[in-house]
């Protein structure tokens, strides 16, 4: 019985390592998409929703199963805690990829540069971030989940730097509204996946160390 409950706890650990590649790759996709405005992929990325949920479902289904039949306790409820907030916390991460990506199907081409460039640096941290989180899961180790939190800052100040360029371009020319609106849509997204990283990094070092910690 206990050597049947590891061996499925270990295959739903990598069902949530599955699901977090998928995630992130939707994340980082939707970015690509929109730094080259390429709405193929933009499009691509909208419809990985359905395998989204169904990696979602899926995790949920299977943790609930083997709460009920092993009663885990100690290190191994940690365990099954810590993969419960990752799945939803993936779950959020595609999401919010795939709002990215709708946003770049009705963007037109961009002229504001800088905010593109902006964004994509904030991509960048966020999905630094996300790796951060899910190798600390695969290899167990808590060394790297607390400087997420320095990464974290950088993505809020872009955040805030995104934010004051497209007021700026909105008072230049009312025609720049709609589009600069979509560019504050798409940091606050992000700014919610750098918020999951957090989340989630907390919840691997819970488990991992048997400590409780914050990470913002």
């Amino acid at each position: 019985m206990h050597d049947k409950f590891h061996e499925e706890l270990d295959s739903l650990k990598k069902e949530v390592i599955e699901m977090g590649n998928f995630s992130i790759e939707m994340l980082s996709d939707s970015l690509k998409a929109l730094k080259s405005m390429d709405k193929e992929l933009a499009e691509d990325v909208y419809l990985r929703k359905e395998k989204l949920s169904d990696y979602y479902t899926q995790i949920e289904e299977e943790t609930l199963r083997i709460l009920a039949l092993y009663q885990p306790v100690a290190a191994d409820i940690r365990t099954i805690t810590c993969i419960s907030q990752m799945n939803v916390s993936f779950y959020r991460v595609g999401r919010n990829g795939k709002k990215v990506a709708k946003l770049v199907k009705s963007l037109e081409f961009s002229k504001h540069l800088e905010i593109i460039n902006s964004l994509c640096r904030m991509g960048k941290c966020v999905i630094s971030m996300l790796n951060d989180a899910l190798d600390g899961f695969k290899s167990e180790k808590t060394d790297k989940l607390q400087n997420l939190s320095y990464l974290d800052d950088d993505v809020d100040n872009l955040q805030k730097s995104i934010f004051r360029e497209s007021i700026s371009y909105m008072m230049e020319d009312k025609k720049n509204i709609s589009g600069c609106i979509e560019y504050v849509m798409v940091s606050s997204h992000l700014e919610r996946v750098g918020d999951h990283a957090c989340l989630m990094a907390e919840k691997i070092y819970f488990m991992v160390e048997g400590k409780r910690i914050e990470i913002k």
